[in-house]
């Protein structure tokens, strides 16, 4: 494998950073974008 320069270092680890963040906050992110979307925008700036 070649040596990866710093950008494609620093997209690979973003990435992966990126699905660890959404698999663990999948069930509350989900959850959170169906409440949204059945919320009122006044009951939503209520909160």
């Amino acid at each position: 494998m070649r040596k990866l320069n710093t950008s494609e270092k620093f997209l690979i680890s973003f990435i992966i950073v990126l699905l660890v963040a959404i698999a663990f906050n999948w069930k509350d992110f989900s959850k959170g974008v169906r409440d949204a979307f059945q919320q009122t925008p006044t009951e939503e700036t209520a909160k």
